[in-house]
């Protein structure tokens, strides 16, 4: 783990963005509290707190219109999957 006060941070930010990729890198502020940076990978996904909730409300209408998918008896959850996407 790297510890580095924000001052340092804003000097060499680059040098700790790449440090970022493989290390934990705590930034400190006696003002602010500390913070971790961490990078944000391909296959993360970043999504507003506003964003969350409306996708939360349609899927609870989805749910109480009864537009919802059940996974059959026997059926493989690739299978069910599938079924999903296809009837999309």
């Amino acid at each position: 783990m790297v510890v580095v006060s924000s001052r340092e941070f804003r000097a060499n930010q680059r040098k700790y963005f790449a440090l970022a990729r493989n290390n934990d890198v705590v930034i400190t502020s006696r003002s602010h509290g500390s913070y971790r940076l961490v990078p944000i990978l391909e296959d993360d996904t970043v999504i507003s707190h506003d964003e969350l909730d409306a996708k939360i409300r349609k899927g609870i209408e989805d749910y109480a219109q009864g537009k919802v998918f059940r996974m059959n008896e026997g059926e493989s959850s690739e299978d069910y999957l599938n079924r999903m996407i296809e009837a999309e």
